[in-house]
């Protein structure tokens, strides 16, 4: 038998290479795995989470799981989880646009959470401050569209949203977010710790001049549509949103 001798580092190598030459590559390959076991965590709960990134879904997951059902858009746990997906109540938390833009944008230039998370940072974000990067974003269609695919910056409607319709109960807005949870799944507002925080200082929307939010509205406009929405219809009954047609997600 003829051994095999891998050189120390070289999964590195290979990892920072893939960075640089093909993020986008590297991006896909950062998604979640299929996970057998999410079907029976939802069935046992009773309920199904979509959990969007930088809208406090780990502090969510947590409490209503115990569990990390990670970052799905609703075709794939319908399609990984058919049953309970066809049986279940669907919850999703919903922030405003700006807020969850600069809010991933402080995360992932700290670090983020993970190697993945810092590989993404290093190679697309670096040094940039947000007037920089948001310049970037406007003037660069390929940074831009290879950005937006990365989880924490993909718009909410593309987890949420099967074209104009929303796939999801019950919307709940960030800043009700305890309530709301309180309401439709009995979870003590108290178990609601703030996980994965960003450490550092932090972008405020007040820190932008109107022409950056601007600029961000334009890729984010179906977002900011279907937020003003559900904050102006709230609060709802749970059977409200039950694969309702919207008349602004998508647009």
């Amino acid at each position: 038998m003829i051994g095999v001798s891998v050189l120390p580092g070289l999964t590195q190598i290979t990892t920072e290479l893939g960075w640089r030459v093909s993020p986008g590559r590297m991006i896909d390959r950062a998604h979640p795995r299929a996970d057998p076991q999410l079907e029976d965590v939802y069935l046992r709960r009773g309920l199904i989470l979509i959990h969007i990134p930088k809208n406090a879904g780990t502090s969510v997951e947590g409490a209503l799981f115990g569990y990390r059902v990670r970052h799905r858009t609703w075709r794939e746990i319908s399609a990984m989880c058919p049953r309970a997906w066809r049986r279940l109540p669907k919850i999703a938390i919903l922030r405003d646009p700006i807020d969850r833009f600069l809010s991933a944008f402080d995360y992932l230039k700290t670090g983020g959470r993970n190697e993945t998370d810092r590989r993404f940072s290093a190679r697309l974000i670096g040094s940039q401050t947000i007037d920089a990067f948001i310049d970037r974003l406007s003037t660069s269609r390929t940074f831009r569209n290879t950005t937006m695919r990365y989880f924490h910056f993909c718009p909410q409607v593309d987890y949420v949203c099967d074209s104009k319709t929303v796939m999801v109960d019950t919307l709940i807005p960030f800043p009700d977010m305890a309530r709301g949870l309180s309401e439709f799944t009995g979870v003590d507002p108290g178990l609601l710790t703030h996980s994965n925080k960003t450490s550092g200082p932090r972008t405020l929307k007040s820190d932008l001049t109107q022409s950056r939010i601007d600029q961000l509205l334009t890729f984010y406009s179906a977002d900011a549509d279907l937020y003003a929405q559900v904050c102006k219809e709230w609060p709802a009954t749970p059977q409200r949103r039950a694969h309702r047609e919207s008349g602004v997600a998508g647009q």
